[in-house]
């Protein structure tokens, strides 16, 4: 692109996003005019074949241009809607790290304490969904592929100047969330730990079609013991937990990434129940003093479409959000009563 092409796109942005200061337009123009400098110079070192994606305004005028390099489209590749299990990295361009999904790579600034990989909801029919557009161009596999979004298609105009660098892997395509779950965890229950039958709670007490069985609660119980009676409210339980995300990747495709081991003595009251999710809860109240069980938890009765987050302070000054439990995940536990104390023999 040469120079009076620059001048003209960085023009239409400044008009584009409202800025009507002569001095800072002028600034603005040099920033972006070295943005553009910055990211070609980067792109001429690049030795595999470049996708070049230009995005228009609704009326017509080039905005930029995205860049994909260093993929594989040979695979399977995302249409225009449905969803992707992936890991990224995210970065500004001069190496800055924003985010990733990898613990490894992480620091207090990235997103997925635990790590990946997470859902992605790609929606290609939306204008300016880069993510989604770059998984129609990067298969799925150990490859993966990289992307340039230079800062005026990002649309952080505190960030004029810092084009953004991905780097995407697909793990798999997905079209519809609850049945791969339901899948996975069958397949978890029969594939990994051989358990046929197990506890079923559902979310209510009636099930209106066939399609909610994906949200179903499973509580197999793989070592009984002596006890003689169900985990009831206002217990006190002494025991022992093993938790995880179950997903898609890995070993036989079903991996347990472990987030802890705790040996935790509780009173199973409303007020601890408040605090737990919906399955867990009541994948307990199946189980009895000595025994050991693996409770798998859906999204639907953990913690849904939105995840868990805490806040953390970036930089000493910015709170941002970070994810302690990713949005759809699917839970696992493993589980040892101990002990299981009832009110009226409460011991000191």
């Amino acid at each position: 692109m040469n120079k009076f092409l620059i001048l003209l796109s960085s023009l239409f942005a400044l008009t584009f996003f409202g800025c009507n200061n002569d001095e800072e337009e002028l600034d603005l123009i040099d920033t972006l005019e070295n943005e553009k400098i910055a990211i070609h110079e980067y792109l001429s070192q690049i030795t595999t074949p470049i996708l070049y994606l230009e995005y228009y305004s609704v009326k017509g005028m080039l905005i930029d241009t995205v860049f994909i390099f260093n993929y594989d489209n040979s695979g399977e590749v995302a249409k225009d809607t449905g969803w992707v299990l992936m890991d990224y990295e995210k970065f500004y361009l001069n190496g800055d790290k924003l985010d990733t999904t990898s613990p490894e790579q992480g620091d207090s600034t990235f997103t997925y304490a635990f790590g990946g990989p997470v859902l992605y909801r790609y929606d290609t029919i939306k204008k300016y969904d880069y993510v989604a557009e770059a998984f129609r161009h990067v298969s799925v596999g150990s490859m993966g592929g990289e992307m340039i979004v230079p800062s005026i298609l990002a649309g952080d105009k505190n960030n004029y100047g810092k084009p953004l660098h991905y780097k995407l892997k697909a793990h798999k395509l997905i079209n519809d969330v609850k049945v791969n779950e339901y899948k996975l965890i069958r397949s978890y229950l029969v594939d990994v730990i051989g358990v046929e039958n197990a506890f079923v709670d559902f979310p209510t007490r009636e099930i209106s079609s066939i399609g909610e069985r994906d949200t179903v609660t499973y509580t197999a119980i793989l070592e009984k013991g002596t006890g003689d009676r169900d985990i009831q409210v206002g217990d006190s339980v002494l025991l022992e937990m093993d938790y995880g995300l179950l997903d898609d990747v890995g070993l036989q495709n079903r991996v347990l990434r472990s987030m802890g081991r705790d040996s935790i003595y509780f009173l199973f009251n409303e007020t601890w129940q408040k605090n737990y999710p919906t399955g867990l809860v009541k994948g307990l109240q199946h189980l009895q003093a000595g025994d050991s069980a693996h409770i798998i938890v859906p999204y639907g009765m953990a913690y849904g479409a939105v995840g868990t987050t805490r806040e953390i302070t970036f930089r000493d000054r910015t709170k941002l959000k970070q994810y302690l439990i990713p949005p759809y995940s699917t839970l696992w536990y493993w589980v040892r009563i101990r002990k299981v104390v009832p009110p009226k023999t409460e011991e000191e």
